[in-house]
């Protein structure tokens, strides 16, 4: 059914949907829960991404309406068929459905949970899920991985036996310098605050690798060519083991 929408139409009533939603207060500026970078998160995009949905330099894909309507009680039929209104009723979903919501217990697990020896193979990669096993946590939105640390090399931000879960970068824009981020060679992974390094030309060719421990730790220089994946760390959780 999905390969039969007009894209373009799918964006437009996007575009009505998002104008409705701010009407009705479940979008809110500079709102730590509602802001416009938070919708966005819930799709599994950027706010950047979501400016240029709402400019029509972009269009929204299909997962990210599916979602829309999982998380925000769109008309499923509206947004793919344009049957229908936005929403069935004027009134916000009731405080039972919220709370469900807010804890992620109508939403699949999207949490892939592996070790860093397999997410560094062959065997696996961030979009394949089945044989893995999953879980959720509540306000956490898309595809991310989740692995162990081993290691004292990024005290004290992360200790050794702590879980970081990981979100892949849409690209070369959402990279930002002196954050840590999972990097994926093709024999190991590293977690490291990143600097890009340049050649004479001005090209992208490496990345610095630094440790927040760096009296024990060194920084080290990879080549561009030697990663598979960056992904950010977004969550560090601690005391699990």
């Amino acid at each position: 059914m999905q390969t039969n929408i007009n894209r373009q139409e799918l964006n437009r009533r996007f575009k009505l949907v998002f104008e409705q939603l701010i009407e009705r207060g479940q979008i809110v500026k500079n709102h730590r829960q509602k802001s416009k970078s938070a919708f966005a998160e819930k799709l599994g995009t950027k706010s950047h991404i979501l400016n240029l949905y709402l400019k029509n330099e972009r269009k929204i894909t299909y997962e990210q309406a599916k979602k829309l309507c999982q998380y925000f009680g769109v008309s499923e039929q509206y947004m793919f068929q344009g049957i229908g209104e936005p929403f069935s009723s004027t009134k916000l979903p009731d405080p039972e459905k919220r709370l469900r919501m807010a804890l992620g217990i109508d939403f699949p697990p999207n949490i892939l949970f592996t070790n860093t020896e397999a997410f560094a193979s062959d065997t696996i990669g961030v979009d394949l899920w089945e044989e893995n096993e999953r879980f959720r946590i509540p306000g956490m939105t898309g595809d991310l991985v989740a692995f162990y640390i081993n290691g004292a090399s990024m005290k004290p931000t992360i200790d050794a036996g702590d879980m970081v879960i990981c979100s892949p970068i849409a690209g070369e824009n959402d990279f930002e310098e002196d954050q840590v981020y999972a990097i994926v060679s093709n024999t190991c992974v590293w977690v490291k605050r990143l600097q890009k390094c340049f050649d004479r030309h001005g090209k992208w060719t490496h990345l610095r690798l630094i440790s927040d421990n760096h009296e024990e730790y060194d920084p080290f220089i990879i080549e561009l060519s030697e990663v598979r994946r960056i992904l950010k760390v977004t969550r560090r959780i601690t005391g699990l083991r």
